[in-house]
This record gives C-alpha cells, structure tokens and sequence, in this order.
C-alpha cells in the first residue's frame, strides 16, 4: 500500500510510536571517539536493561542495534534525524509539497501556498535529486529529511516533467503542525490530540476554556491515530482532568532510579470526560488514557491500545545524526504494563465518538 507523504503538513513517521524524554546532546570531542564508540557508550549508560558483552562487541552500529532486538531503538542519519524532530518540535522547515513513492524519486501530488509551488512546481512533477542526492537511491524518510531543513535554507531540486529535466532552487519556509483540534457537538467538546508535541498540552488547555466558553458541559479526549511524543506534554495534557498531587506514570530502568510523575491539576478536573482511543493510540497516549482510566476519572471508549510501555530518548551525535534510545519502562498508576494488552476501554466500539456522545446524552 503507498501511503500520501506530506512534506509540509503530517507527524514524521520516524517518530512514531516514541516518548521523548528529552533531546540530550553527546558529550565527547568527535574527534577523539568513533561514531559508533559513541553509540556504544550510550547504550551502556543509558539503555534500560542491562547488555551482554556479545551485545557491545557488535563492530557496527546496525550490528549493535540489531542485536538489542528492539524496534524503538534506532540510529537516525542526520536527515532521518530532521524528519524525526519535526514531530517533537511542532514545527520546522519544508517547501510545500505532497508526495509519494514512485518510480525514479518522489511523485508530486500537490501543492500548497509555499515556496514549491512559488518556485514552479507542479502536480505530477518527478523530484529526482534533493542537492545531487538521487531520490531513487534513497528511502522515502531520507529523501523526506533531505528537502526539509532550516528556515531561510536553500534546497536544490531536480525534477522530471513531460520526459524533461528541470532545476529548481526553493528556499524553505517555517510551517506548523497543529496537534490539537477542537470542536462543540451539542454539548460536548470534542478535542483531537494528533501528537505529542511542543505547546501540545496548553493548545489542549486553551481548547477546553475555549469550549467551555461556548457552552461544553463535558469533554471527549480522542486520541485515535495519535502515536506518542513528549512525556512532559502527555503528563501536563492528564493534569487539565486530575487532581494535584494525583499520580500519572511511573519509569524505571536499569540506569534510572524508580520516578513518578504528578499531575499539577488544571481548570476541567471535574468535568464528565471520555478517553477516545483505537489500535493506533500508543506510547504518550497510553500514559493519557491509562492514567485517566485507573484513576477512574474519564470512561475510555473505543478499542484495545497499541501497548506500547517503553519510554525513549533522543541523543545527539556530534556529527548530526542521532540515537533514539530506549531507556526505561512504564507503568499506569495503578502499577499495569500496557505492553502485553495495551489500555483496554471501558466501553468497546469501533465507533468510539457516537458511543461517548450516547453516554453523555444518557447520564444528561
């Protein structure tokens, strides 16, 4: 199946499923330590359970990683890294394009008001080369994080269109990428988290005074698709709807000691709410869901979670690429590892808004 990859709108792929800790930079001179010594030694600080000495004797990074056998653990070439960090930043700089997977480089399906479509590129358009890089030879991330960079920075394109060859010099643009979306029906607020990202949680805030404002009586959370992001903002988007002092999450790992985070308490602790979730909920929204739902706060409707409890931490390397680490577990408040079920919902539907919207109409 092709899937549509939008260059200036959409949540990277290469984040997916991950809890950000923090983005911590490497602490050695390059000059002095190899790349993958780099990565060894953070993987013998930092990784969440202990490793074999088989395990570090890997005389490559992808043998060292792929001996970890664990698929949130990754290392990021530096535009891999651009196209990850894209989903935390909540925002950063493209052109303006979707495209997809095609023979000889990326189809161009549409653009946008931006600098692509200023600078002359079309619909049905063929990017061959992003900066002389053949976009054939390459992954669609990596060609994706070669055309997305800095604000201001300049981007060579080589494209195909009608059998010719045609060069383009674009220079990007800062685009946004809203995580939150809210919107009344009847009474009932509805607000669509998409990620985790930065301003996540006081976006989620605004949204509930906003809603509240215009009538809300009782909220549905839906996080359906959302596939993780920042721990911080998960913890502070499950404060708005708990009690201060009430637990959310509890890390451990084999170099981190036992940690609990808190809620701090926010404007709709009381208000009725419903947990919309699915399959595609996972990792930051399973701390949301399973926090809410154990501390019996919000009825979680819709289907069984991703179940994914590990947490992860981006490292950067001197050279410009990236470890994405995983470096603890975590457990609900109630002391459950989502991992083997995921959250279960109170209430099964694969319908999760009209079963929450029939709930709130008959406790009404």
């Amino acid at each position: 199946m092709r899937h549509t990859v939008v260059l200036a709108l959409g949540t990277a792929a290469l984040a997916a499923f991950g809890i950000g800790l923090a983005l911590r930079p490497f602490g050695h001179h390059p000059a002095r330590v190899s790349e993958l010594d780099q990565v060894r030694a953070q993987l013998l600080a930092h990784y969440y359970r202990p490793l074999s000495t088989p395990e570090l004797a890997k005389p490559s990074i992808a043998g060292l990683i792929g001996s970890l056998h664990d698929g949130y653990t990754a290392y990021l070439p530096p535009s891999a890294y651009r196209l990850a960090r894209r989903a935390f930043q909540g925002g950063y700089g493209g052109i303006g394009v979707t495209v997809l997977p095609a023979p000889g480089g990326l189809l161009v399906r549409r653009t946008m008001n931006g600098p692509g479509r200023i600078a002359g590129l079309r619909p049905g358009d063929t990017i061959m080369t992003v900066d002389g890089a053949s976009t054939a030879t390459l992954s669609t991330e990596e060609a994706m994080g070669r055309i997305i960079g800095r604000p201001g920075s300049e981007v060579r394109l080589r494209v195909l269109r009608d059998g010719k060859a045609i060069e383009f010099r674009v220079v990007r643009t800062a685009y946004t990428l809203p995580s939150v979306h809210a919107r009344l029906v009847g009474h009932v607020g509805v607000v669509r988290i998409d990620s985790f990202s930065r301003g996540t949680a006081t976006a989620t805030k605004s949204a509930v005074r906003t809603l509240t404002r215009q009538g809300a009586t009782s909220f549905a959370l839906d996080l359906r698709g959302n596939p993780g992001g920042l721990l911080g903002q998960a913890v502070s988007v499950v404060s708005l709807f708990l009690r201060p002092g009430a637990s959310v999450v509890s890390l451990a790992g084999a170099h981190t000691p036992l940690r609990i985070l808190y809620a701090k308490g926010g404007p709709a602790s009381a208000v009725p709410l419903a947990v919309l979730v699915d399959g595609g909920s996972a990792s930051a929204s399973e701390v949301v869901a399973g926090a809410l739902k154990d501390h019996g706060r919000a009825t979680v409707v819709g289907e069984s979670t991703y179940g994914k409890s590990l947490v992860q931490e981006i490292v950067t390397l001197p050279s410009g690429a990236a470890l994405k680490l995983t470096v603890a577990r975590y457990l609900t408040p109630a002391g459950v590892d989502i991992s083997h079920n995921g959250v279960r919902p109170d209430i099964r539907s694969r319908h999760a808004l009209d079963a929450a919207l029939r709930l709130f109409t008959s406790r009404r």
